[in-house]
């Protein structure tokens, strides 16, 4: 096999590991959410969990994080809203900018789930040695930041006002 062929083998399954890995993801995610509300998606606690961790975030912000058309990023921050779960409060700086933060009742319940998702992981992970937890965090972390040096050509970029900008740090 030549060396072109083995690495296509190599990053094919790089690929089907990533699909396995998601689908394990977003069944959690949608699991939590529904037990924080029958009317939650798993896509609506991605958002929330977004807004928690980059708060206080534009739901344009939100939209670049996840790579969503602002449509969609506003029905699951209104639903967000009506549940008590997301306030929404007007930037200082300019009034007709609405800026994004967990409300307290949110992040208890993200606690919970954090927890609840962070023993599902150990539980993935207990037979993995340190230096192996550790080899996997980083090359994730190398992944991931790899992906700030790529242009946005999303949903979020084509739609947003600045398209063919660089994300903003939200």
């Amino acid at each position: 096999m030549s060396s072109a062929a083995h690495e296509e083998e190599i990053v094919a399954g790089i690929i089907t590991e990533f699909t396995e890995a998601f689908a394990f993801s977003r069944t959690r995610w949608t699991r939590y959410a529904n037990e924080v509300s029958q009317e939650l998606s798993g896509v609506s606690m991605l958002v929330l969990q977004i807004v928690f961790r980059r708060g206080p975030i534009t739901a344009t912000g939100v939209g670049h994080w996840l790579d969503m058309d602002k449509s969609l990023v506003s029905r699951h921050v209104a639903k967000l809203r009506d549940l008590g779960l997301i306030v929404a409060t007007e930037s200082a700086e300019d009034r007709r900018v609405q800026l994004l933060t967990v409300s307290e009742h949110a992040s208890e319940l993200l606690d919970g789930v954090r927890e609840r998702w962070a023993n599902a992981y150990r539980e993935r992970l207990a037979d993995w040695s340190p230096a192996e937890l550790e080899a996997l965090r980083s090359g994730l972390h190398r992944f991931n930041a790899s992906a700030d040096k790529l242009p946005a050509d999303g949903p979020a970029a084509r739609c947003s006002r600045h398209a063919g900008e660089e994300r903003p740090e939200e």
